[in-house]
């Protein structure tokens, strides 16, 4: 009856701590993406650039415009075509030119942090930091 009585608190300890352990990640993810409010998507319109990672000389990135039109900066692989915000998330929808078969991508990118001069955006765990054109 003991045996069976700490194995029924060991896996009662293990569930609430598997519940308070799912909590708090969401809390913590919450915490780290912002969404886009409807007065800041005026922030979003402009040219976002970062080095280029081929040559740190470059810069690279997309404009943004406020027809929902976007367009690639020194990417001619990478063919931005439009933009929109979906759920506080800013969706861009691109065009890759790479292998002579134009493939069509539409990402929703969770926005970090935006302001007038920086824009941060991420895509699972990979983050994009920009700076206004």
């Amino acid at each position: 009856m003991t045996k069976q009585f700490f194995i029924a608190a060991f896996v009662s300890s293990m569930m609430l701590g598997s519940c308070k352990q799912s909590t708090q990640t969401a809390s913590e993810s919450q915490k780290e993406n912002i969404s886009v409010p409807e007065q800041k998507t005026d922030l979003l319109i402009g040219a976002w650039v970062e080095p280029n990672p081929i040559n740190a000389n470059e810069m690279q990135g997309f404009e943004l415009m406020e027809d929902s039109v976007a367009r690639s900066i020194n990417m001619a692989t990478l063919v931005y075509r439009k933009w929109w915000k979906e759920d506080g998330k800013l969706v861009l929808v691109a065009e890759s030119l790479g292998n002579g078969m134009p493939i069509s991508d539409t990402t929703k990118y969770e926005v970090v942090k935006i302001t007038d001069q920086e824009l941060e955006l991420k895509d699972a765990d990979y983050l994009l930091k920009y700076k206004r054109q």
